[in-house]
């Protein structure tokens, strides 16, 4: 752990020292950072319960520092990032976790029509799951188990595009996850997916048409044997798990102005559990956004009903999911005062097989979240670097419920800074990236470059 935090250190450093140098030569090295400290009511995320022990509280602090480094050329474009993020607590030392996250990520320009993109991603660590990895307009909703878990993880996504006219783009898309909990006994599980799309550009609009399969193994996922006469008391059996998911949906994406947009998904996906005997289930999938953007802030109003693997449980889940995520100024921009987060509720239920081998859904389990953020800059609103007053609220209830608050102090920052602001809020891809998303809906932009130009990408292109 020390020496991860080492080479953090270190590297930072090395951003600081040399970034002018590197911008010459089409480089950019960026040194990143965020810090906190603050307190929780339930440091492990224990269930509530009469007996045993129940949630505990404690204070703690973390720490991320990080490194991006990033290349481009006329016709391709590299990042590479390290992250070394660490928690620990005052009282209670065992629960304290860290994780070291490295990432790659390409885009290839091949021709004036085609565009490749290539990523790669691994992470070890010990992680706690309170979520604080992230930001508050980026927090994801799930269940999880519970508790501290080991654990090393890669993933490896790759995709292409295609642009035969103006108004047309194909796509394609592919994922590759590993996820490994290092424990007695391991419940891993290996994921992968390919989706194929079609969009066709109107002046205001798109339409989509995405195809995508999925298929899960999961290891050593327990079951509970049945109690008899003769065995009153219940065995745990430990079985392998194969599903797979299809998924076809239809996207409409209409601009409602100059900063509002909305997007309508229809579709069906068949879940089928591909062990022994396949049997299948069908249900609809859809989603439902209104989105707004602007140069100091932007929001998301989404709705989604949707099948995803959970590696924390090792289930292929059915879900309805709503979520608002916002992250805008605070009245003057004068006060540099601003505020992010994300509230949403997911409803989940998990597939399972019934007594007589059919597939079907398992109980439900409801996860709420609410993360908040006020931040205030000493420079411009929303920039690299701003101190935070965080608050996160997560209420999971199964057949046990685990609630936890958290209020914390941060500060983050980056140097140098960036040149074009980032997204602080992640808008909802449910069916994979390179299905119906795409890019403003304005006029589609000719393939060929203007003479004396660098060739542009596709527009639209299938991001992995």
């Amino acid at each position: 752990m020390r020496s991860g935090r080492g080479i953090a250190v270190a590297a930072f450093g090395c951003a600081i020292l040399t970034h002018h140098d590197a911008r010459a030569q089409d480089a950019y090295l960026q040194g990143v950072f965020t810090g906190s400290i603050g307190v929780t009511d339930n440091v492990s995320s224990a269930a509530e319960q009469s007996d045993g022990p129940g949630p505990e509280a404690d204070g703690f602090g973390t720490a991320s520092p990080g490194l991006i480094f990033t290349y481009t050329t006329p016709r391709t474009s590299n990042t590479l990032s390290y992250t070394f993020a660490a928690s620990f607590f005052f009282l209670h030392s065992e629960a304290s976790s860290y994780s070291n996250i490295a990432t790659w990520t390409g885009r290839f320009v091949t021709s004036p029509r085609t565009t490749l993109t290539l990523g790669a991603s691994g992470s070890q660590g010990q992680l706690n799951t309170i979520q604080l990895e992230q930001t508050p307009g980026t927090t994801t909703i799930g269940g999880t188990a519970g508790g501290t878990t080991n654990f090393v993880q890669g993933s490896f996504n790759e995709g292409f595009s295609f642009q035969p006219s103006p108004v047309w783009q194909l796509g394609q898309a592919a994922t590759f996850l590993a996820y490994n909990p290092l424990v007695r006994r391991p419940q891993r599980t290996y994921s992968a997916a390919n989706t194929l799309s079609a969009q066709r550009i109107f002046r205001h609009d798109i339409a989509s048409l995405a195809l995508s399969v999925g298929y899960t193994h999961f290891d050593n996922v327990p079951e509970n044997v049945p109690a008899t006469d003769t065995d009153p008391e219940p065995e745990v059996r430990y079985v392998e798990r194969d599903q797979l998911l299809t998924t076809l949906v239809a996207s409409w994406q209409h601009d409602l102005g100059r900063r509002f947009s909305s997007q309508l998904d229809v579709g069906g996906v068949v879940a089928t559990d591909v062990t022994g005997d396949a049997v299948s289930l069908v249900r609809p999938a859809g989603l439902a956004a209104l989105r707004y953007t602007h140069d100091r802030g932007e929001a998301e109003l989404a709705y989604t009903y949707a099948a995803t693997p959970n590696v924390f449980l090792q289930q292929i889940q059915l879900s309805h999911q709503l979520t608002l995520r916002a992250a805008a100024p605070i009245l003057r921009p004068s006060w540099r005062l601003s505020v992010e987060g994300s509230a949403g509720v997911q409803l989940a239920r998990p597939l399972e097989r019934d007594a007589e081998g059919e597939l079907t859904t398992g109980p439900n389990t409801l996860a709420v979240l609410t993360d908040v953020a006020l931040l205030w800059s000493p420079v411009i609103v929303i920039p690299d670097f701003a101190l935070a007053l965080r608050y996160q609220h997560t209420n999971q209830r199964t057949d046990t419920r685990i609630v936890r608050n958290a209020l914390l102090v941060s500060v983050s920052g980056a140097f140098p800074r960036r040149m074009e602001a980032g997204s602080r809020i992640s808008m909802t891809q449910p069916f994979g990236s390179a299905g119906p998303v795409g890019p403003p809906h304005r006029d589609p932009t000719p393939i060929e470059a203007p003479e004396g130009t660098e060739p542009s990408s596709a527009a639209g292109d299938a991001t992995p």
